[in-house]
């Protein structure tokens, strides 16, 4: 009886480690894609500023 309660007790602690692993494994991954969605747009607000600045600064060509 006590060798099959046991066992009952080690499987259901992996099943839980096991699980427990899976879902820090999920939050690690959308962490990691927020995080990299929030770099791209980061670099976009970035580029469309500079552009944005490019048309409205005059240029040394326009000074001729």
């Amino acid at each position: 009886m006590k060798n099959e309660l046991l066992k009952y007790l080690i499987i259901v602690t992996l099943c839980y480690y096991l699980l427990k692993g899976l879902i820090y494994l999920l939050l690690w991954q959308t962490t990691k894609k927020v995080q990299e969605n929030a770099l791209a747009a980061k670099q976009r607000e970035r580029d469309r500023k500079k552009i944005e600045n490019e048309i409205w600064e005059p240029s040394s060509d326009d000074h001729k």
